[in-house]
């Protein structure tokens, strides 16, 4: 497209604003609740760049600031996002995401009353505005930064950090203004369900983000498998066009989007959320619109409350007033006076922190390290990200115990791996969820009893530790599920487009194992090898060093399992095939015949 010079020359002048303000529109993009679908918030994005002959929003942003007219672009496209966001209706209108130019940062107290006074103009709240920051041309000295966020916060708008991981500094960008969501670029999105070490990734920033007491946003959905992964790794919400396309329209942004997503199953209750609801706390809780006295009222009606949650009128929680953070103007001798003076417009924002949050259908015992070191403040509790309840420190000890036991009980005490129940949850699941491709696979070591008869329990414990760490790096690295049986015998699990990968990594298991555990024998047993015992008859008898015996079974996507058993029996039938043929590695379908 040729780019209109004539605009071009004359964008620096009153009349290319104008014409701006003509062909520059703003359509909203929904923003969802990744469990239940239910529209949560919506994001602002340019429309009309084309028209003008620029290939995308950033060309036009980047060509503004070269014309010095950058901060002058900006508000104007405030001022339309503003416009479409007040013809919601009150009560359907979600959380606006608003994009701000970093360049523009340094003139954040003109855009703070700029926003402020559009929503005096558009009957909204700066509660109902979420301000989009990213790493990008960012200006300021992170002390300057700091101030600006803290004055948009005073303000009264939430702060997103937007395409986190897309740059060098996100991470301390996250330190400095500790965001209300965190946007996870679309590079970490697209490949999510082909690449494990993306999913760590992704889950380890979510689990970061949930301590901070931020929401995760996951940018750029476009197909039911990323959706799904998002879900599996905790992310709260999701945007792309698999969930809605940016329209001009603004009554799209609060049209309930679950029927459009339910195709895929949500997600089931993780047995911590059955203690979590018993050791909840019902304890006062703040609005974001309310007033320091206001707060000053609740300490006094619940002495015994140190923590008070903040919410807005969403039911969305957005921070925690600690008592020491209040307890000295509280109690001064003009304290009082201060508060209850409408002039000074004193707010619970203003003393309003980030409190470690937890959503209740996410598995809590991954996040309790992390949450450990700010346990003194308590958690809050989310159920489709509005406020559910309060865990004390007290609770949360009490729930991290009752987790821990549980944990316990249901790992192997050697290795650490999931145990029996684990496993059997996965079979379950191959049967209550037919439709997506898995693979099953059984494990053992060969000739480990008589390797365990001659050195020992203790040096055949560690025979079997080097199997599991080899095990571990494969559940690491390729996203599949492990799980101890007991003694020698080991499963491996996968699921989707992990299945294949899984039976090509599994073959090789049996070489790695085998060079890994030559170390435990003898000098003699190793040059020879192999080792001399006695057979199960007690005859004398020459044994092969260690290896594994690796049985897989396949099951398709159209395959329908009668049950567990039917899978375990066709798991213990391959395997034992493989033994009587002397094959390392066996494979069969649920449906046809051994290979």
């Amino acid at each position: 497209m040729m780019i209109d010079t004539v605009w071009l020359k004359d964008f620096g002048r009153r009349r290319a604003l104008e014409e701006a303000e003509a062909r520059l529109s703003i359509a909203l993009q929904p923003i969802v609740d990744a469990a239940s679908g239910k529209p949560i918030a919506a994001e602002a994005l340019m429309r009309g760049f084309a028209d003008m002959g620029f290939a995308s929003p950033n060309a036009l942003l980047d060509h503004a600031f070269s014309l010095d007219q950058l901060l002058d672009l900006d508000l104007l496209l405030l001022g339309k996002a503003l416009a479409i966001h007040a013809r919601v209706p009150a009560a359907e209108r979600p959380l606006l995401f608003v994009n701000l130019d970093g360049r523009n940062l340094p003139h954040w107290r003109a855009i703070s009353d700029f926003l402020r006074t559009g929503c005096e103009l558009g009957g909204l709240h700066p509660f109902d505005i979420c301000i989009e920051l990213s790493e990008a041309h960012q200006p300021l000295p992170l002390d300057e930064l700091e101030r600006a966020v803290d004055t948009f916060r005073r303000t009264g708008f939430q702060i997103a950090l937007d395409d986190f991981g897309n740059g060098t500094s996100g991470l301390q960008m996250l330190y400095q203004t500790s965001p209300d969501f965190l946007k996870i670029d679309r590079f970490f999105i697209g490949s999510m369900p082909d690449d494990p070490k993306k999913r760590r990734l992704v889950s380890t920033i979510v689990d970061l983000a949930h301590t901070l007491g931020s929401r995760v946003i996951a940018e750029g959905i476009e197909t039911p498998e990323e959706l799904a992964c998002c879900r599996d790794v905790g992310c709260d919400l999701i945007q792309g066009f698999l969930i809605g396309r940016p329209s001009t329209d603004p009554a799209t942004v609060s049209t309930d989007l679950s029927p459009r997503i339910e195709a895929l199953a949500l997600s089931a209750p993780h047995p911590e959320d059955q203690v979590m609801s018993r050791l909840l706390e019902e304890v006062a809780v703040l609005s974001c619109e309310d007033s320091l006295r206001d707060l000053f009222d609740l300490a006094a009606a619940n002495p015994a409350q140190t923590v008070f949650p903040v919410i807005d009128r969403r039911g969305i929680p957005v921070g925690a007033v600690r008592e020491r953070d209040f307890k000295a103007l509280l109690h001064s001798r003009y304290g009082r006076d201060l508060a209850c003076n409408t002039s000074l417009r004193l707010r619970v924002m203003d003393y309003a922190r980030p409190i470690a949050t937890v959503e209740c259908t996410m598995p809590l015992a991954p996040r309790l390290e992390l949450i450990a070191e700010r346990a003194g403040d308590g958690v809050v509790v989310t159920s489709g990200l509005r406020y559910r309840g309060f865990l004390s420190s007290t609770s949360l000890l009490r729930l991290s115990n009752a987790i821990r036991l549980r944990q316990a009980a249901a790992q192997n005490p050697l290795t650490h791996l999931p145990g029996n129940d684990a496993i059997r949850g996965f079979l379950e699941r191959c049967v209550a969820e037919p439709g997506a491709p898995r693979l099953a696979a059984y494990l053992d070591i060969d000739n480990f009893k008589p390797f365990n008869d001659k050195y020992g329990f203790e040096v055949g414990d560690r025979a079997l530790m080097m199997l599991a760490t080899i095990l571990k790096s494969l559940e690491r690295d390729h996203g599949l599920f492990v799980g101890h049986i007991g003694g020698d015998d080991f499963f491996i699990g996968a699921e989707g487009n992990a299945s294949a990968q899984a039976q090509k990594i599994l073959s090789t298991i049996g070489a790695r194992f085998r060079h890994v555990a030559e170390s435990l024998y003898d000098e003699a047993d190793r040059a020879a090898g192999f080792m001399s015992g006695r057979a199960r008859d007690g005859s004398p008898r020459q044994f092969p060093l260690m290896s594994c015996t690796v049985a897989m079974l396949r099951i398709g996507a159209a395959d329908r399992p009668q049950g567990t058993l039917d899978i375990t029996a066709r798991l213990t039938a391959t395997k034992a095939d493989a033994r009587r043929r002397g094959l390392p590695v066996a494979i069969a379908d649920l449906t046809a015949g051994d290979r």
